[in-house]
């Protein structure tokens, strides 16, 4: 899929997103962690974390 995170055709992208009553608690990065131990598990070396430039988490992430 040609998304945000797209890298390239090896490597998955997904994305994370959690209603604001939710947020600030560990729940996010507790699902990156198991999505990325998920396609740890089945293979994948790396993973994309696709993320649109207006989310106000992206100055977490980085460039």
């Amino acid at each position: 899929m040609d998304d945000y995170g797209h890298v390239d055709d090896e490597t998955p992208s997904f994305s994370i997103s959690l209603y604001k009553e939710y947020r600030g608690q560990g729940i996010g990065t507790r699902l990156m962690k198991e999505m990325l131990e998920l396609l740890r598990s089945q293979g994948y070396r790396k993973a994309s974390l696709a993320a649109q430039k207006e989310n106000y988490a992206v100055r977490i992430y980085g460039d």
